[in-house]
């Protein structure tokens, strides 16, 4: 079987979508039944064009409008993507994103893989906003074209399964549920898990959250958290990863910053933060998938979370974090973190239950197998 993968992005960047294009091309390239052809670096001019008018309406007008999700730069990457695929032969179009596919004219079989459909990532992310009619109009345009041009449409939670059945029941059966896994390629051996496991502190809790928007993220309720167990008379340090510092004197909070995954030992470096910690925070305000939650599985490191979006799908009580309605009160969610801390036996069976959690569902060697079959099915 030969993947061609679409990106507009160059498929060996760690850093767009979070690294999750790279991932996926990775291990389908490591696949000794798959064979890999890449279809990416496309030409971005036109768009930077129209991102000049992105940022005007949105300083000027506070108009958020988005610049890749139009008619125009659609056809100018299908046509792209079109002159590429005269010079290759493959089975299958592996895409990510709505606006390269949806004016594409091939008979070759399309795949879509994304967390979400544009239009539910648009309602759930930016409900709020005041979104521009013409990008509205455009990503539904875009959307619908692709989900017919689709062979197959695959989503990573149940979530973004039921809204996207809903809004298309015409072609409900080109939905496929597949998990999304982390983006850290480091296997780690059981042995050194549970080695790093038993030297957590004893007499403190580490909290670490990766986060890069401090609204969206929910960071300030991360801090409220962190200071509540302190107050609580028990030690607790908060290590964020993502973001910089806004003059917060905290000594028991460290600000890390944003780790260039592309540099060969960025990976690592978040790879061992999270090894040294109790608890990953993430009290996002909306979140489609939340790929942090499965590193931190992958580390045999619980999650704190709120049941926004797909994290419902990802966390199950007591088996690998507990997930909190939105508006729960701090303490609570404090005591719980305390309470599970204080109980070592408690608290070892969930971070190992937690790593047990992603070895069976988010492993990308199954995930890939699921791949192939739900493509051959």
């Amino acid at each position: 079987m030969i993947i061609g993968i679409i990106s507009r992005s160059n498929l060996d960047d760690k850093i767009f979508w979070s690294g999750t294009e790279n991932t996926i091309y990775s291990n389908l390239k490591s696949q000794n039944n798959i064979k890999t052809v890449k279809i990416d670096n496309l030409n971005n001019l036109l768009r930077k064009i129209f991102a000049i008018r992105r940022e005007y309406l949105k300083f000027i007008r506070n108009i958020k409008y988005d610049e890749a999700y139009n008619e125009i730069i659609s056809k100018n990457f299908s046509r792209q993507i079109e002159n590429r695929l005269k010079d290759i032969k493959v089975d299958y179009l592996l895409a990510f994103d709505i606006s390269l596919i949806s004016n594409l004219k091939t008979k070759i079989p399309i795949l879509l893989w994304t967390d979400t459909l544009y239009t539910d990532y648009y309602e759930h992310y930016f409900k709020d906003k005041n979104i521009s009619k013409e990008t509205n109009k455009n990503i539904k345009i875009l959307e619908k074209k692709t989900i017919k041009k689709c062979y197959k449409i695959f989503l990573s939670s149940i979530w973004a399964i039921n809204k996207a059945k809903k809004k298309y029941k015409k072609f409900s059966e080109k939905f496929h549920h597949l998990n999304l896994g982390p983006n850290l390629k480091e296997k780690i051996a059981e042995k050194t898990i549970n080695r790093k496991l038993k030297i957590r502190p004893k007499c403190r809790i580490n909290l670490i959250t990766l986060s890069v928007k401090w609204k969206r993220k929910g960071l300030d309720k991360v801090l409220k958290l962190n200071e509540t167990i302190n107050r609580k008379g028990v030690k607790s340090y908060l290590t964020v990863i993502g973001l910089k510092n806004k003059n917060f004197t905290d000594k028991r909070v460290k600000f890390v910053g944003f780790i260039n995954k592309n540099d060969p030992n960025g990976e690592k470096i978040i790879s061992n933060h999270l090894l040294k910690n109790h608890f990953h925070i993430l009290f996002s305000e909306s979140e489609a998938y939340g790929l942090a939650l499965i590193e931190a599985n992958s580390r045999a490191v619980p999650n704190i979370t709120f049941k926004v979006g797909g994290i419902s799908h990802i966390i199950k009580d007591n088996l690998n974090g507990k997930a909190f309605n939105q508006n729960e009160d701090i303490n609570n969610i404090a005591n719980y973190i305390i309470e599970t801390f204080n109980n070592k036996k408690k608290y070892e069976k969930l971070a190992l239950s937690s790593r047990r959690e992603y070895l069976l569902k988010y492993d990308y060697n199954k995930i890939i197998k699921k791949l192939i079959y739900l493509i051959k099915k």
